[in-house]
């Protein structure tokens, strides 16, 4: 009687670990992004989750899909983490699912279908996932040293990001920073020692790099939405941009700054500013064939970027990453960048939570981190870590920025008006047509 009345009570214990989760909240609304992470002091040890009942139980299995695919240097430093977390917690196994980029799409589908998912890791807007689909883990966070270890921005970023501004419903994995990316070789060859930060000192900054032999800007299709939206977050400000980027019917894109945005970019044209072929470039020729092989000097980009050409740019490229230039009358001049993150979620079809938030609590430590710092050149969510060269320039714009700009508001908050703009954008950088011509072409489906 005793070893039944044993065998019950562990029976217990092991089903009181795959307890559900909270109840969805409302929808979050995206309001833009914090500024620089700043260093905090370093992490305790991660906590363990409590073990199966028994050594002999099957143990516990969490759920992780990842937006990496199996053969991506990121999967490899999570196999890692993972493991190093199996043997902290014998209880307890990981099943990844390499989703791939449209893991949040999967994600959404397969919650509602009931599938059990214990962490989902993704990038861009967390509230394209939102509430509905994700719990609020504050009460598992605050049990783990995640709240101590991950930097005072990034922590403000995502708690933004909740209904009620102050609850984590995301946990940061890695930052990352949109600005302009350029090759200090050329740069120094052209005689640039100084920066540019207004729009006159650009454009001698373009001139001096035509003078030398270089074209001085160019773009992809895929990134087309920065070059305006750059300008525009100076000209208008977060709230201007999210109000343009978001809402059809009105004369927004009437705004004399839109027109001046307008002239700029077909000036720079006119002049050959842009390499030839830029409003027609298709993802990633103009990234690879013109910045990566040193014949155009500056390309507008995330901090993936160095990363992601390494092996065409080799390693003596001389990266650098600054502040879009203000333009004449700018509210935000040289002082705004663009950012997102890649964070990690809890949805509500979780079976573990907490052992959910302790496994991301290993995928956050330092050891992770600097891992992906030094093997997958990314900028990391907590203090203390050493950059790679070529990553130091980014660090800096979040360490010195006043205003940013969400990454979301060039890609994916409104995709009908992204789209609508673009083809126009891209034939005002053809030289097809004129600035006044954009105008009435953008305000036209829009207005």
């Amino acid at each position: 009687m005793k070893k039944l009345l044993a065998l019950f009570l562990a029976c217990l214990m092991v089903l009181s670990l795959v307890a559900c989760g909270t109840e969805p909240a409302e929808k979050p609304a995206d309001d833009g992004a914090a500024n620089a992470p700043v260093e905090t002091k370093a992490p305790d040890a991660p906590a363990t989750p409590d073990a199966p009942a028994t050594p002999d139980a099957e143990p516990i299995v969490i759920h992780y899909w990842s937006m990496w695919s199996e053969n991506e240097t990121q999967a490899g430093v999570i196999k890692d983490a993972i493991a190093r977390f199996e043997t902290a917690n014998p209880g307890y196994k990981v099943e990844v699912n390499w989703a791939g980029r449209e893991v949040q799409d999967i994600m959404r589908t397969s919650v509602e279908a009931g599938t059990v998912i214990d962490v989902i890791e993704s990038s861009g807007i967390p509230d394209r996932m939102g509430e509905e689909f994700c719990m609020n883990i504050t009460e598992y966070v605050e049990a783990t040293t995640l709240d101590e270890i991950i930097t005072e921005g990034m922590a403000a970023y995502v708690k933004r990001l909740a209904s009620d501004g102050e609850s984590w419903y995301y946990i940061p994995s890695q930052p990352f920073v949109g600005a302009v990316f350029y090759n200090k070789a050329i740069f120094a060859e052209a005689g640039i020692d100084k920066l540019p930060a207004t729009w006159d000192e650009f454009m001698d900054c373009c001139q001096k790099i035509v003078d030398a032999g270089y074209a001085p800007m160019t773009i992809d299709d895929a990134y087309l939405p920065l070059l305006y939206t750059a300008y525009l977050g100076e000209m208008l400000g977060v709230d201007g941009i999210t109000e343009l980027m978001t809402t059809t019917g009105t004369d927004l894109w009437n705004d004399p700054a839109v027109l001046q945005m307008a002239k700029d970019y077909e000036e720079m044209n006119e002049k050959g500013y842009f390499t030839e072929g830029t409003g027609s470039f298709v993802f990633p020729t103009a990234q690879n064939t013109e910045f990566a092989l040193g014949t155009t000097a500056m390309y507008y980009n995330g901090s993936w970027l160095p990363n992601e050409v390494a092996s065409i740019a080799g390693e003596d490229f001389q990266w650098g990453c600054m502040f879009f230039p203000g333009p004449d009358g700018a509210k935000e001049p040289y002082t705004t960048y663009m950012t997102g993150i890649q964070y990690y979620a809890v949805p509500t079809t979780a079976a573990n939570p907490e052992a959910a938030v302790k496994l991301i609590e290993e995928l956050t430590s330092v050891e992770t981190q600097t891992d992906l710092v030094e093997k997958c050149q990314c900028l990391p969510v907590i203090g203390g870590i050493p950059l790679p060269e070529n990553l130091a320039d980014c660090s800096k714009i979040m360490e010195e920025a006043t205003n940013a700009v969400s990454w979301a508001y060039a890609k994916v908050i409104d995709s009908d008006i992204q789209g609508i703009v673009n083809a126009s954008f891209a034939k005002l950088l053809s030289g097809d047509i004129t600035a006044e011509e954009f105008v009435a072409e953008v305000q036209a489906q829009l207005g």
